[in-house]
């Protein structure tokens, strides 16, 4: 599904990624957009940590429901840790491509940062469509990869990490062909909005800096750039920041979509 695999490290750095204030405020629109009710039933595919897990459970309360799926057993883990005083939330390890519930069983579902990363990511689609109640609402956020601005004065440098970071994801530009896929899925594309992230400081926690932490070992990885290059790229940021010449911006897209029937 991807070329980047969720170990420990990563999976460790995804975690302090969600707890950064870009994300925060993320997770209140992505909520914001699903519009949760008390008792109703709700399908994260790909949970990574479990953050807008546990979000979900206490909107829906004890008489809903959500599930959460994910290929790596380590998130899943970290879900279950974070999410144990919510015993109707149920985690499992399984595949979007072949969800493993009946027709009809949620009243919504949604992806973050997910469905890019999944090469027959129409099927994931089909199989979304199969269990929502018909009326039912999707809610997906992707970013445009292409769309990032990452100020650097060493140009070339950048374009090398940058296009190979472009390789992590089949779909690095999702969000501009979902809306036909999502139609063709039997899906109901509604509006698409920006979610854009702007960070102007290096700062330990901002969503910037904890991107490059997880970039700088894959495109080393891909053999773009060499590990001394790397530190080298980071740490041009850190100067830039003591400048105040630091710039990051990205832009994430909320889909929402329903279910006609």
């Amino acid at each position: 599904m991807t070329n980047i695999t969720f170990d420990d490290e990563m999976g460790r750095l995804q975690r302090d990624l969600a707890k950064c204030e870009d994300m925060v405020a993320r997770r209140s629109t992505v909520l914001e957009a699903l519009n949760l009710r008390a008792g109703e039933r709700v399908l994260e595919v790909g949970c990574g940590g479990g953050f807008y897990v546990y979000e979900c459970g206490r909107l829906v309360g004890s008489k809903g429901r959500v599930a959460a799926i994910d290929l790596s057993a380590d998130q899943l883990a970290a879900t279950r840790e974070l999410c144990a005083d919510l015993p109707w939330v149920e985690c499992q390890v399984a595949n979007a491509l072949d969800l493993p519930y009946g027709e009809a069983e949620f009243d919504a579902a949604y992806g973050v940062q997910v469905i890019e990363y999944m090469v027959d990511f129409g099927k994931a689609l089909r199989e979304i469509h199969r269990v929502l109640r018909p009326g039912g609402r999707f809610i997906n956020l992707a970013t445009n990869y292409h769309s990032i601005v990452w100020h650097s004065e060493h140009a070339e440098r950048m374009r090398r990490v940058m296009e190979a970071f472009f390789a992590h994801a089949p779909y690095v530009d999702l969000p501009s062909i979902l809306a036909p896929a999502l139609r063709k899925a039997g899906l109901q594309p509604i509006r698409q909005r920006a979610v854009p992230i702007v960070n102007m400081s290096y700062s330990e926690n901002s969503f910037s800096a904890l991107v490059a932490k997880l970039i700088a070992p894959y495109v080393v990885g891909r053999g773009a750039i060499t590990r001394e290059e790397a530190n080298d790229w980071l740490a041009e940021f850190a100067d830039l920041e003591q400048r105040g010449e630091y710039f990051y911006s990205a832009t994430p897209i909320l889909t929402e979509a329903i279910k006609l029937a």
